[in-house]
């Protein structure tokens, strides 16, 4: 049953979808005056997204109508990422964007029945981006056509409630923008405070004792436990990019092979021999005690006055771990072996400095991990938002 003022139809009658240009490779640059926009100017959700260095600028002749004005509402035609077709942006800036082959321009034929701003909600609603996905063309790469996009069956509501639903959305999404703001300065500033913290740039109050050239055997001791009964349910592996430690799944023939299997320790540090240098190492959590991994994953026991928070923190800048490749041997897949870790060194100050900087850098996660929770509920909360205001089981009062 419709809402009541709404009703069930299609777009044909209200806008138009203008296809873009095929601007000249020839004149495509690194730098200029003109973008050219492409679908990596998307979000998948929905939104204009900056390419930053793999912007592409036009230094050839333009046609004017195929320069974009601020306000401007851009359609992806082609699927570039999953997800992204259908999706909808706004222009942000003035003389600036070039219309691109590939890209849909709404133009808006009846304004006294649509509202731009309610259109980009609408073709930002997941379900129907997958309408306009599972009836797009392609094989490898979908694409869709201006037809296709306005031939899509939408519920519209009365002008005024498609604007008052459009603003409320919007200031959602400005909530989220600032909360991302928060958070990209937040993750930068700990990045700062990693480079000078942990390499003595940057002194806390209080402290002058001296760093000393440390090898990881002084902080560290291999744990060889083995396991009793080698379960395959209680496996666990580290995800890359500093991800943290997991429990995998079981893989089809692990309850017969012969690999051998260590009992592992909440607290131990661990890593992943082929990937260390893309940040799969960490520290065990008390969820995990007591599960097992192979030697492909060995793990340690931090001696007596060392703090493990420092250690990671030390290990977990890019310049540190990135380079451990180099130290990676094998003919097939190369591995960093537990000697050569262990015989790896550390600048590292006095115990109580150590333990001052991983209570700063720790303080700083704390904060990056409660605006990430912050997001994803924000986000969520948008999601559930977007489904009762545009299908009208949620109302809104028109002044």
């Amino acid at each position: 049953m419709l809402p009541e003022g709404w009703k069930e139809t299609t777009l044909e009658r209200y806008i138009h979808v203008k296809h873009g240009y095929a601007f000249k490779g020839e004149y495509f640059s690194t730098s200029g005056k003109y973008i050219v926009l492409t679908p990596g100017n998307f979000f998948e959700s929905g939104g204009f997204r900056d390419q930053k260095d793999k912007t592409k600028y036009y230094s050839g002749e333009i046609p004017k109508e195929y320069l974009l004005k601020k306000g401007d509402c851009i359609l992806a035609m082609t699927e570039q990422g999953a997800g992204l077709l259908g999706s909808a942006a706004f222009i942000p800036d003035n003389n600036k964007f070039l219309h691109n082959q590939r890209i849909g321009l709404i133009e808006v034929i009846d304004p006294h029945s649509v509202s731009l701003d309610f259109l980009y909600w609408l073709y930002n609603d997941p379900k129907n981006r997958l309408i306009i996905s599972n009836e797009a063309g392609g094989t490898k790469v979908k694409h869709t056509s201006p037809k296709k996009l306005v031939n899509i069956s939408i519920l519209l509501p009365p002008l005024p409630e498609q604007k008052k639903i459009a603003a409320i959305l919007s200031t959602w999404d400005r909530a989220i923008e600032g909360t991302e703001k928060l958070l990209a300065n937040s993750q930068q500033q700990k990045k700062a405070l990693m480079r000078q913290l942990l390499t003595g740039k940057k002194r806390l109050l209080g402290f002058t004792g001296e760093w000393k050239s440390l090898k990881l055997k002084t902080f560290l001791q291999e744990s060889m436990i083995p396991s009793p009964q080698p379960d395959p349910k209680k496996r666990i592996t580290v995800r890359l990019s500093l991800k943290g430690v997991e429990k995998r799944e079981v893989r089809g023939t692990e309850s017969i092979d012969a690999t051998n299997y260590f009992t592992r320790k909440a607290g131990q540090f661990i890593y992943g021999k082929q990937n260390i240098h893309k940040g799969a190492f960490g520290i065990i959590p008390k969820t995990l005690d007591g599960f097992e991994t192979s030697q492909d994953i060995p793990c340690f026991d931090f001696l007596p006055d060392r703090c493990p928070a420092w250690l990671f923190y030390y290990l977990a800048r890019e310049n540190i771990h990135n380079t451990l490749e180099t130290k990676m041997t094998g003919t097939g897949s190369k591995r960093l072996n537990q000697k050569t870790f262990l015989s790896l060194t550390c600048l590292a100050p006095p115990l109580p400095e150590q333990k001052a900087i991983a209570a700063v850098l720790t303080t700083a996660d704390e904060e990056i991990t409660t605006l990430e929770s912050d997001l994803s509920r924000l986000r969520q909360e948008k999601k559930a938002l977007m489904q009762q205001l545009l299908t009208g089981k949620r109302r809104v009062k028109v002044d």
